[in-house]
């Protein structure tokens, strides 16, 4: 059981290396999705600009339109002013020259107003084309750079996935089971050291009789609070010593 507890712990710290692998690609994935989510709607927020601006555009005309028009009524009913031959009807034109002035001066207002927001829309707008032009290539630099980062994670998965692989074909299936049930409910340390009497992973004291079961290393000790799988400090201590003469050699 010495043995299949060394292999273990080698197991688990390639499943340890692997998850944090794994994780920093999960991270670099996102980064790409927020660049080219935050792009997405920095687009999508122009091109509904440009149509509200076109809309503003179209009242624009319509005004210059209605500016026409009235300005011709009025220009007509000055001409009228000379011909009329009553004071009543000279009154009664009078009052349209005046309506058709304040209509004139309010018109000529709207289109000063329009012309603000479209100047200051069109000031948006190329604001934000700039930005979008900026953002474009700064996620093609980002989507090269991810693209040299993932390749080399994606190296490091295949060689830990190998490496994972053979690990687990030397360790028995009952002890695999155990190990892969405890990871499922308890991500991270499925194998911890007890030292002291305590078990590493949750501190708590482990019975006495226990203790000694752990350092005969003859049966599988699981804790008894957190349900990790133990192994004996020292034990831990030799085989790591020995798998870094190995590594030197």
């Amino acid at each position: 059981m010495k043995q299949q507890l060394a292999l273990l712990r080698e197991l688990q710290n390639n499943d340890l290396e692997l998850d944090e692998i794994l994780q920093r690609k999960a991270e670099i994935m996102s980064r790409l999705q927020e660049n080219t989510g935050f792009l997405d709607k920095l687009v999508e927020d122009l091109n509904a600009q440009k149509g509200e601006l076109e809309e503003i555009r179209s009242l624009q005309r319509q005004k210059k339109d209605d500016l026409r028009e009235v300005t011709e009524q009025l220009t007509s009913r000055q001409k009228r002013l000379r011909d009329v031959g009553t004071t009543k009807e000279f009154n009664a034109v009078e009052k349209e020259i005046e309506a058709f002035k304040k209509s004139t001066e309010q018109t000529e207002e709207e289109l000063l107003h329009l012309l603000e927001i479209i100047e200051a829309t069109e000031k948006s707008i190329g604001e934000k084309e700039e930005k979008i032009v900026q953002l474009r290539e700064g996620i093609a630099s980002d989507e090269a750079e991810a693209e040299r980062q993932l390749a080399t994670l994606d190296r490091t998965i295949e060689r830990l996935g190998t490496r994972r692989d053979e690990a687990r074909g030397q360790v028995s299936k009952r002890v695999i089971y155990k190990y892969d049930f405890i990871r499922s409910r308890r991500p991270g340390l499925a194998v911890v050291a007890a030292k002291s009497s305590h078990c590493e992973g949750c501190f708590m004291s482990l019975p006495p009789q226990q203790y000694i079961e752990i350092q005969r290393a003859e049966t599988l000790e699981t804790c008894p609070s957190c349900n990790r799988i133990l192994y004996f400090w020292e034990d831990g201590l030799t085989s790591d010593s020995q798998s870094e003469e190995s590594i030197e050699a």
